[in-house]
């Protein structure tokens, strides 16, 4: 499974893991870390997306931590439609990926 593989070889920091809540049904298939009301990642494995995955922890998210902002892929308009569907909205504001040369859009609910 991709999932476990990315949290191990990404989020091996304490302070980041403490903020991972992942999806798991006996079979872990997706996470998502939050930082205060901000959505860090949210990721579901390849072979289980479109199974409602993503709604479950983003819905997750809003309701427990009261979710209202995030930073998506700006060329990732699969990931934009989805928050937009879950009431986010884009801002207007970009900025670069660090390490990258792509730029990342601000979400806000």
């Amino acid at each position: 499974m991709q999932v476990v593989s990315l949290i191990d070889n990404y989020f091996r920091k304490k302070e980041i893991l403490e903020n991972i809540y992942v999806f798991d049904d006996g079979l872990i298939k997706g996470f998502l870390q939050m930082n205060g009301t901000e959505i860090c990642k949210l990721y579901v494995d390849t072979f289980f997306q479109c199974k409602g995955i993503g709604r479950e922890l983003i819905e997750y998210a809003i309701k427990e931590f009261h979710a209202d902002n995030l930073l998506a892929l700006e060329k990732n308009t699969r990931a934009i439609s989805f928050y937009q569907r879950h009431g986010f909205r884009l801002t207007g504001q970009k900025q670069f990926e660090e390490g990258t040369t792509e730029y990342l859009v601000k979400m806000e609910k």
